[in-house]
């Protein structure tokens, strides 16, 4: 039987002390100076090639599912939460990926108004806590074990920004509500509270969210040791050139280890300098979007290497079009993708890789190339994982974490 890190953690009363799997994990890379890799599944190919990286490096992994990506309704990937479960499940088996590996399932940025429908369709509050708590429900019961709690966003204020008070007390709300869940089915659920989205916050300004937080969490006699990773913008952006500034970096990890929390930095994608995260202490990195850019350059680089010009611009515009005409781009690019940069068009295209055409897509460019473009994407996408990870000081952990 395989056993993963999210199986077999039972729920434990409000007064217990005992360490939770993930805080487990972290305290552990922190003695060897190594910071999680937290990967976004933006495909089955993602997930599929990022379980044959750590297979390879050995090394941990967080799966960080936004409601928009995984959900009640299938999200973008058409994955439930369950589903997404079983389909980890299923690939850990096939790849025969040892059962020494640790593999934590998150939710990433839960909370009001974090998914486009709740923005789309002009949610309330009310209304759009209702529909969060119905997919906090399925992912607990699914067996996910570390829950990002992000109130940071609030459409009904002028600025669309949550007040710290506010964002501080709907957090431990939610929160709240996440400790009946979790009990109501036997789980012991860790958490992540913070933004990226909040822009950037002197530190002064976190450390009274985080005394705020784990005040009123004491208040109501929650663990407040259940609270792993703090989130907060440190100035990273998901674009080429992207790079860690080392001061900042070390404060707001200082910050967090401070409080016995654990820094996690969003945005990690294109890092040119992963090295610092580990360096500084730094508990998790979330990476994902970069990864529908690299499948993109990969499949555009093979199409023009291997066909005539005429073919592969032929592909490509067939490509560009698909992306340009999902309902999700007018969120990052103009639908004229000939005036985007390309990295642009390649993170767009994460919303598209999922679905039927690009499936069909992918068997052409297959048929036309006589290569296994789905096998090539892997392989490609293995070799970017596992070097990040490898930045990470991530090798050959996993047997050191049980």
């Amino acid at each position: 039987m395989i056993h993963m890190m999210f199986t077999n953690e039972g729920c434990c009363s409000h007064g217990a002390k005992a360490i939770g799997v993930v805080r487990r994990i972290l305290n552990r890379l922190k003695e060897r100076k190594a910071t999680l890799i937290c990967i976004s599944p933006i495909s089955k190919y993602v997930v599929l090639a990022s379980i044959s990286a750590l297979k390879r490096v050995k090394a941990p992994i967080a799966y960080i599912a936004s409601l928009n990506q995984v959900d009640v309704d299938g999200g973008y990937t058409g994955w439930t939460p369950e589903e997404f479960k079983a389909y980890v499940f299923r690939a850990v088996e096939d790849l025969g990926v040892s059962s020494e590996i640790p593999i934590i399932l998150q939710l990433d940025h839960g909370g009001p108004w974090l998914k486009d429908k709740h923005v789309a369709s002009n949610y309330s509050y009310h209304d759009a806590v209702d529909s969060f708590l119905k997919s906090l429900e399925a992912f607990i019961r699914a067996g996910f074990n570390l829950i990002h709690i992000d109130t940071t966003v609030d459409m009904e204020r002028s600025d669309r920004f949550a007040e710290l008070e506010t964002a501080a007390n709907r957090t431990v709300d939610l929160i709240s509500c996440a400790e009946e869940i979790a009990k109501q089915h036997g789980r012991r659920i860790e958490y992540e509270i913070g933004s990226d989205r909040w822009s950037y916050k002197p530190p002064e300004v976190l450390e009274s969210f985080i005394k705020k937080v784990l005040s009123e969490l004491r208040r109501r006699n929650i663990e407040e040791s259940k609270v792993v990773f703090v989130a907060t913008d440190v100035g990273t952006e998901v674009k080429p050139g992207n790079r860690a500034e080392l001061s900042t970096v070390r404060a707001f990890s200082s910050l967090a280890l401070k409080h016995g929390l654990y820094l996690k930095i969003h945005s990690g994608d294109y890092l040119e300098n992963p090295e610092v995260l580990p360096e500084s202490n730094v508990g998790g990195v979330n990476i994902g979007p970069m990864y529908a850019h690299v499948k993109y350059s990969v499949v555009k680089n093979l199409v023009l290497e291997k066909l005539s010009k005429e073919t592969a611009l032929e592909l490509l515009s067939e490509l560009n079009n698909l992306i340009a005409f999902s309902d999700k781009l007018a969120k990052y690019v103009d639908r004229d993708v000939g005036k985007v940069e390309e990295y642009k068009v390649g993170l767009a295209s994460r919303y598209v890789w999922p679905i039927a055409q690009a499936e069909a897509f992918l068997d052409k460019v297959s048929n036309y190339t006589g290569i296994d473009v789905r096998l090539y994407l892997i392989n490609k996408l293995i070799k970017e994982i596992e070097q990040y990870a490898i930045k990470l000081g991530l090798s050959d952990l996993a047997k050191d974490l049980q």
